[in-house]
């Protein structure tokens, strides 16, 4: 059972439908993108849900999961005006959610969350030797995973909560 203040954590899949991906030709040469744009490093925009809609997680890098018409809009104008590239990356990515007042204690077993977001909302990070993208937009984490690491991800955490969290 599990003890103290550790009330262990949860991961939670998100099937995504879409995702988009956009490279910027240029970094940084964010003008032409305009002022909606995150463009600090690891900055988010998050939707009304509190959900990220648009990550800066990368130089030149932004990922857009399930991206609203606006979003959607706003990548197709920047890339039609030959500021970037706009990909769908729909299946490379897996989306998670790890809840629970543990869960910055399991992400701690791989990196240290609060050093790698530090002044930023999200951040490509590998978590468990698993490529990934992880943004913290409140007390859950979001983490995109590479879809040909998830099952070891899954796995690797399912292994970490039974040894942190015995009988949760």
């Amino acid at each position: 059972m599990v003890t103290g203040n550790d009330a262990g954590c949860r991961l939670e899949p998100r099937p995504a439908s879409c995702v988009l991906e956009f490279i910027a030709y240029q970094w940084p040469a964010l003008r032409e993108l305009g002022a909606d744009w995150p463009s600090a490093a690891g900055a988010l925009r998050l939707d009304a849900a509190k959900r990220p809609e648009l990550m800066h997680f990368a130089p030149g890098r932004w990922l857009a999961p399930e991206p609203t018409s606006a979003v959607a809009a706003m990548l197709n104008s920047a890339a039609a005006g030959a500021a970037g590239t706009l990909v769908d990356v729909t299946g490379k990515w897996e989306a998670m959610v790890i809840c629970g007042a543990g869960a910055a204690r399991l992400l701690a077993s791989t990196i240290d969350v609060d050093a790698i977001l530090k002044d930023r909302g999200c951040a490509a990070a590998t978590l468990f030797d698993c490529p990934a993208i992880l943004a913290a937009p409140g007390a859950d984490f979001a983490l995109w995973v590479q879809a040909s690491y998830s099952a070891d991800f899954i796995a690797t955490v399912q292994r970490l909560q039974s040894t942190l969290w015995p009988g949760y």
